[in-house]
């Protein structure tokens, strides 16, 4: 049960954060409009985003769920790794390539680095999160 709000309270977290609307002017179209140093920028600003949004979690889970507190500090360990060796720029090199797909141009660039990174991992299950997202940002 604890682990049910422990996922409830993430999840909930995350989906306040994300603006859909915001986050949907913030796609290919908008990413192919910027210069490198914007795109460098905006990509450190998503960075930002999710260690506060990490930051914000942790507390309130220690404060207020000290059992999801362990599972939280490995989901930030696996984040940190996984985002391990790929640098902004690198990144913002792998986007410009995302985005001259015209399929991809719809899905929102916090999306787009979550592919791309999976891409640079080989993780095997990229091909089917993207075509979900393709359905999702038609």
């Amino acid at each position: 049960m604890a682990l049910v709000a422990c996922l409830v309270l993430s999840i909930s977290t995350q989906a306040l954060a994300a603006r859909p609307a915001e986050a949907a002017k913030r796609a290919g179209s908008f990413w192919l409009g910027l210069s490198r140093e914007q795109k460098t920028d905006l990509v450190l600003g998503i960075f930002d985003g999710f260690n506060l949004n990490e930051n914000i979690l942790s507390i309130t889970l220690k404060n207020e769920y000290t059992i999801c507190s362990d599972i939280m500090e490995s989901i930030m360990r696996q984040s940190d790794a996984f985002f391990a060796g790929m640098p902004a720029g690198q990144i913002v090199t792998a986007l410009d390539a995302f985005y001259t797909n015209k399929r991809n141009r719809n899905i929102p660039v916090s999306w787009g680095i979550w592919v791309v990174v999976r891409e640079n991992r080989k993780d095997p299950t990229v091909g089917e999160f993207l075509n979900e997202l393709r359905a999702a940002y038609p």
